[in-house]
């Protein structure tokens, strides 16, 4: 199942919103996954194609997701929301769902938007509120033998830092529910992948494929550049600039704007996570880590962790 690497902003971010090149004629019903959609996309679904059955026809895979409560992948709990790596089916219909109504109704094709993925180097997160409704999420990809989905358009130009032995990764299929939007919430999925990418993975340089109307917000914000030229992106039948961002320069700016939300700075990292938190989600992942190793001595291990 392929994804896709266009964006959207929360509106309290970004308030000007996105003109579809031309009317969304799909119907509201449509902006939602089908039963046959849902049906394949669990058929995909890595480490189920061939689940074990119980007597009472529930899959192992179904019972071990139960036993392994969301709480476990929590992330980080703050201020009425919190942050979850997705690992279930059920948060893939949500996470998915939220992609394509979002995407829809900015006229991008949603046909290739889904959380769902073969790849076990792509980490997807989501943020809820407190009634556990979908507030945003994203996509993060390290760099693998599969690649990346921007090399479609911009290969030559991600090659030039592999080249140089660069570790790459992306941020993709940022989509946020456009009532529950937040800067802090932003900021808190991209300090989430940031760590993922820089502290477990050590990955220095981002990349993401961004619609040029919403280019100069991640250059503003956090300190993007443009490294490849506008193309179209045929997976949303839409424009795309490439944009790369240095993840040193990331570390730099959180340590020096994180908790300043009163600085007038036009900058997203005031809004990022103190050093304690980040500190707190870098042990939480480590020791889930942990956990899922000891987990692989069960017979069963590949049925109870997505990654």
């Amino acid at each position: 199942m392929q994804n896709t690497t266009q964006t959207t902003i929360p509106k309290s971010i970004a308030k000007t919103p996105y003109s579809a090149k031309s009317p969304l004629n799909t119907p509201y019903s449509d902006l939602y996954l089908s039963n046959s959609e849902i049906i394949s996309l669990r058929k995909n679904q890595r480490h189920i194609t061939t689940p074990h059955y119980r007597s009472d026809n529930t899959t192992l895979f179904e019972k071990k997701q139960d036993e392994n409560t969301q709480q476990d992948h929590m992330l980080l709990e703050q201020n009425g929301y919190s942050i979850y790596l997705v690992n279930s089916f059920k948060q893939r219909i949500k996470t998915s769902t939220l992609i394509k109504r979002m995407y829809a109704s900015r006229g991008y094709c949603t046909e290739s938007t889904s959380s769902f993925s073969h790849n076990p180097h792509q980490f997807t997160f989501e943020a809820c509120n407190g009634q556990q409704q979908l507030l945003g999420t994203l996509t993060l990809t390290i760099d693998s033998s599969e690649g990346l989905l921007a090399d479609q358009l911009y290969k030559p130009e991600i090659d030039s830092f592999r080249n140089r032995g660069k570790y790459a990764c992306e941020v993709s299929k940022l989509a946020f529910n456009p009532n529950s939007g937040s800067k802090e919430v932003f900021a808190s999925l991209f300090h989430i992948a940031y760590i993922y990418a820089y502290f477990i993975y050590g990955v220095e340089d981002a990349f993401i494929e961004i619609n040029p109307r919403h280019a100069l917000f991640y250059k503003r914000m956090l300190g993007f550049h443009q490294i490849g030229e506008q193309r179209i992106c045929q997976r949303v039948d839409a424009p795309a600039v490439l944009l790369h961002l240095d993840l040193n320069y990331m570390r730099d700016q959180i340590a020096t704007l994180a908790g300043l939300t009163k600085c007038s700075k036009k900058s997203i990292y005031p809004y990022f996570l103190s050093q304690h938190k980040e500190d707190s989600i870098v042990n939480r992942i480590r020791q889930r880590s942990i956990r899922k190793l000891s987990n692989d001595t069960h017979p069963h291990s590949a049925l109870a962790f997505l990654y």
